[in-house]
Order: C-alpha cells, then structure tokens, then sequence
C-alpha cells in the first residue's frame, strides 16, 4: 500500500486529493519515548519538542511505504522546517503547501493556486492524472467519515465515551486507509448507542485546547486525574471533522473554502476568533474548567496564553495553562499541578 505522508500543526493537508491519486494519506505521529539525537544536528534546542520529535524520526527514516510527505503552513516553525526535511530527509517526494493565515477572498484565491500547484507536483512525479471527478467522490467519502466522528465525540460528553478512547479513535482515521475506517466508525457508534453511560460524579467535565497533542497516553493521564475530556479543539479531535466539505461546488475551491473556514487553530491568529469558538464549546458541553497545554517552545501558545487567561477569568470558568517537555516522564512531573486543579473546580 502506497502512501503519502502529511505533518502538519493545523490538519490543513486536503486529503481527499493524495485519496484520488490512489495513495493513502497518513498523518506523521509523534513518539513521546525517543530521544533526540540526530535532530539536534540541524535545529536548536529552542524548537518546538513536537516538530523535533517527528524531524527526528523522518531523520531515522520513515516507512518504506511513504513515498512522500505534505508539509502544509500550520506554524511559523514547521514552516521554516521543511528546509530541512528537503535538504535531509530520505523521501521521494516533498510538498510545502503554503496555506495562507488570511481567510478573505486573495487568500482563497491564492490557497486555490497552491492546491492546484501540489496537484500538478503529485501528477508530475508519479505520472499519473488526478481527476475532478474523483475528488468529489473523495470529499464524499471524508465528508462520511466526519459525520461519523462528530456523532461519536457527543458520546464523551454523554459520559458514554472517553476522552482517551475518543483521541486513539481520531488517530486511527488519520493514520489508516479511509474506506476500512468508515465500517470501525460505524460498528464504534453501534457500540455506544447500547452502552450505559459511566457514572462518576468526581470526575471534572474539561475542556482541553493547545498545541497538538498526539499521545493518546496523556489524555488517559488526565483521566487518572479526575477529568472527563468532553470537549476540545486539537487537531486530532474537533478540528479534524467540525465543518463538513460543500458537495456541490468545484472539488478544489470546496476544499479551500472548507480549511480556511474551519475553527481556527491555536497556532493562529487572531487570538479573540479562537476564544469566540472555545467559549461556544465550553458553554455547549457544560465545562467545570479549561486546560491549555503548550508544548515546549511553542510561540503561538505563548502569546495567546495571557488573552485566553484573561477572558476565562471574566467567565469565570477556571483556567490552567501548562508548558510540558514532550515526553511521558514530564506527566508524572506534572501530576501535582492537575491534582490540584481537579480540587479548585
């Protein structure tokens, strides 16, 4: 099975296009149990932990499977990244698609351009023809796919469904073949709809938000803890399926459309758009607080840490901001500081 790899900090990659080239699209993980080493040759040690940590294994060498990877503007920092996975990394083929942070109209008329310019990359190296036709049944597909997913996540709110669970749930959809995960989707929501929900009035309902988080093992962390993860807005969570694709427009201006106008991400900005769509969910699903976890080094997050503290306070929602290293010995450290926030609220 051919693939083509995407690393990105906003899931902004349309993969409905890499779909109807006939190869798999798979999101790049992060492995929270490595080391750097030989990363450490090419950027300094104030990088973002996350981006280092998936340079660091592609440095290693990737699946043989990948026969490329998308590399789209989620951040400044793995912006500037792709530098080196060009000069570097083992990897047929390579694609910086440069989504604009703008979303007026020269911005989605410059993202179209940018779209049709990976196509046109994608045709060229691997001599194949990407059809309209068949993007459209592709953002049927996915469009499918997110139905499904946004159904599941009411489940956590429900108490029916974890937020660990949830999280490996999403990370399966992004990592494997899209037709084999829609029959897993829907056996999931045939489960969920006979389960008794899990009854636990210590646990603290959370809203979760911050840098990308792509170890499942956290989330289960925090549920040690006495959390209940009902909502969020990461990448892989509810970024990943809030807004549906428009089925009836042209396939590539859709899919532009349908990123620039999703939630918009904590790498972005401006911070009050963002605020406006966390306050939406924490009042939707009943919140008892909001953790916002920063990866180390993560610029964004730190900059609009102050913003977010401040408007929580005004809805008097409680509010922790952590910065954590990206490794699983840095949760244990970390244990006291969300032992005590579970007491506060």
């Amino acid at each position: 099975m051919s693939k083509i790899a995407w690393f990105d900090a906003d899931v902004v990659t349309p993969e409905e296009i890499i779909m109807a080239a006939d190869f798999t699209p798979i999101r790049l993980i992060g492995d929270p149990s490595i080391e750097s080493s030989k990363v450490d040759e090419h950027i300094p040690p104030t990088h973002c932990v996350w981006a280092k940590n998936i340079l660091e294994q592609a440095l290693r060498g990737l699946d043989p499977e990948i026969k490329g990877v998308i590399t789209s503007h989620g951040c400044d920092c793995t912006n500037r990244e792709f530098d080196i996975w060009v000069e570097s990394v083992d990897v047929d083929f390579l694609f910086y698609l440069n989504v604009p942070l703008k979303r007026d109209k020269i911005a989605l008329k410059f993202f179209i351009t940018d779209i049709n310019e990976m196509i046109t990359q994608i045709e060229k190296k691997f001599n194949i023809k990407v059809k309209s036709t068949r993007i459209s049944e592709e953002i049927k597909l996915m469009n499918q796919i997110r139905k499904h997913l946004k159904e599941i996540s009411e489940y956590r709110s429900n108490l029916k469904l974890s937020g660990s669970e949830f999280h490996r749930l999403v990370k399966i959809v992004q990592t494997h073949d899209k037709k084999n995960v829609v029959k897993t989707l829907i056996d999931k929501l045939a489960e969920l709809k006979d389960k008794k929900p899990f009854i636990d009035k210590s646990k603290k309902r959370i809203l979760l938000t911050g840098s990308v988080i792509d170890d499942s093992e956290f989330l289960k962390f925090l549920e040690e803890k006495g959390f209940q993860i009902v909502a969020d807005d990461l990448c892989i969570g509810s970024r990943y399926f809030w807004n549906l694709v428009d089925e009836n427009e042209d396939p590539i201006k859709a899919l532009a459309e349908y990123h620039l106008n999703k939630p918009i991400y904590s790498t972005r900005m401006p911070s009050y758009e963002r605020f406006i769509f966390l306050k939406d969910l924490a009042e939707k699903y009943e919140v008892n607080g909001v953790i916002n976890i920063a990866q180390k080094f993560c610029e964004p997050m730190l900059y609009d840490h102050p913003y977010m503290k401040k408007k929580f306070k005004e809805l008097e929602i409680p509010y922790l901001f952590v910065e954590m290293l990206y490794n699983r010995e840095q949760y244990k450290q970390l244990s006291t500081r969300f032992e005590a926030f579970a007491e506060i609220i």
